[in-house]
């Protein structure tokens, strides 16, 4: 289809909030017609407006309708930035602190040999457990979508390093981790969590899940894969031994299950839109404050107006793991505390994010007030994403994160 009839359809038809998303559309168009994208959510912020908010493609390769704004994506990792969010969102309330003992608010989580490891150390990916529960993935799916048996097994097994020693990315063991932190230091559900710690004060409810509610199975993508994935990966971090080819080719399509997108997965099965992620972005850029306008949802009176009380730079150090939190993760590391660093080519900090296996992304820009999100349904090794991320930041003459500057 390369009339321009077919491609305005192919695109959803939405308000275009600024130049470079008239441009962006265009350029979509061309990476569909290169049979790059399937189905795709753009959304980005600036100094707290929307300037993308742009859907196209289908739900899925056998599934032709159209992608919608609030359509979900399964997105991998890119929950770990969510999920990382809670755990700083009880530590501003003061239910834990970032550098405590797991096992001061996990008592079952201090046995065989992990009473040393704190906070810090998972959010960080140096918590030693890198393998901890990975082969149920590929072995056991009942026990893969089971959380509360799932944080029982974590809280026995043993570490294989050091904690703060060695950062080594725990891939499917950092969800339980964290899982497990948020219920014992809060006294509730996970979910429940979700719901009063992002879901609510982002006014993103219906538009963000880590575990899907009966109802929105009609929005979910599906997601397709090009078989090349299976023979690499798109992290730059260092993988365990565990993260295997045969577990990434059986991850992928056990997502497109009802039963693991009902599953609480805090690592990898969040099912999110662009717009959720975008605005989570633009919110901590500006420090935990809600940005004032959100894509066909206005503000209520009722929403809180901030995630965090502390204020802006400390949130920032907080999550990159820099001023007064510099002691809390590995120097020149990959990880912050929960998120990746995005540094420029020459090496300096721009903001943090998190990447998701296939593509699927979020970061923030924060000295220069600029959040995005991408999501696909067709997953790749990230070059698609990256050529998206480049031509927004061209055009807007911002910096290229390293992550995508290939």
């Amino acid at each position: 289809m390369n009339n321009g009839a077919a491609d305005n359809r192919w695109v959803y038809e939405s308000p275009v909030n600024s130049d470079v998303e008239a441009k962006l559309r265009l350029f979509l168009v061309e990476l569909k017609n290169a049979d790059k994208i399937l189905g795709i959510q753009v959304c980005a912020y600036k100094d707290g407006k929307v300037i993308i908010d742009t859907a196209a493609g289908v739900l899925g390769k056998d599934d032709p309708r159209p992608v919608q704004p609030n359509s979900l994506f399964p997105v991998f990792s890119v929950t770990k930035a969510v999920t990382a969010g809670m755990i700083h969102w009880l530590a501003d309330k003061g239910k834990l602190k970032l550098d405590e003992k797991v096992a001061n608010i996990w008592p079952e989580f201090g046995t065989n040999g992990k009473d040393d490891i704190k906070v810090n150390h998972i959010l960080n990916h140096t918590a030693g457990l890198p393998n901890a529960l990975a082969g149920i993935s590929e072995n056991d799916h009942t026990l893969f979508c089971d959380f509360d048996e799932c944080l029982k097994r974590i809280a026995k097994v043993a570490p294989e390093t050091e904690p703060g020693c060695v950062q080594l990315y725990h891939y499917l063991s950092y969800g339980w981790l964290c899982g497990g932190i948020i219920e014992h230091a809060s006294g509730k559900k996970f979910q429940d969590i979700l719901k009063e710690a992002i879901m609510r004060p982002l006014n993103v409810e219906g538009k963000l899940y880590i575990g899907i509610p009966p109802g929105v199975e009609s929005r979910v993508a599906t997601l397709t894969v090009e078989d090349h994935i299976y023979r690499s990966s798109m992290y730059s971090a260092p993988l365990p031994s565990s993260f295997t080819f045969n577990m990434v080719s059986t991850l992928i399509p056990l997502s497109n299950t009802l039963s693991v997108r009902r599953a609480i997965l805090p690592a990898s099965n969040g099912h999110f839109s662009a717009r959720a992620v975008a605005r989570y972005y633009a919110t901590l850029v500006d420090g935990g404050v809600v940005p004032p306008r959100y894509p066909s949802s206005p503000m209520s009176d009722e929403v809180d107006t901030k995630i965090f009380n502390s204020q802006k730079g400390k949130i920032h150090d907080m999550l990159l793991g820099g001023g007064d939190y510099k002691d809390l993760t590995v120097s020149n590391g990959l990880y912050g505390l929960g998120f990746l660093r995005f540094n420029t080519t020459n090496g300096s900090v721009i903001g943090f994010g998190h990447p998701g296996l296939g593509g699927s992304t979020g970061y923030c820009d924060i000295n220069n007030r600029f959040a995005i999100a991408v999501t696909i349904n067709k997953l790749s090794l990230g070059a698609l994403t990256g050529e998206i991320i480049r031509f927004i930041c061209s055009e807007l003459e911002l910096p290229i994160p390293e992550f995508y500057d290939l």
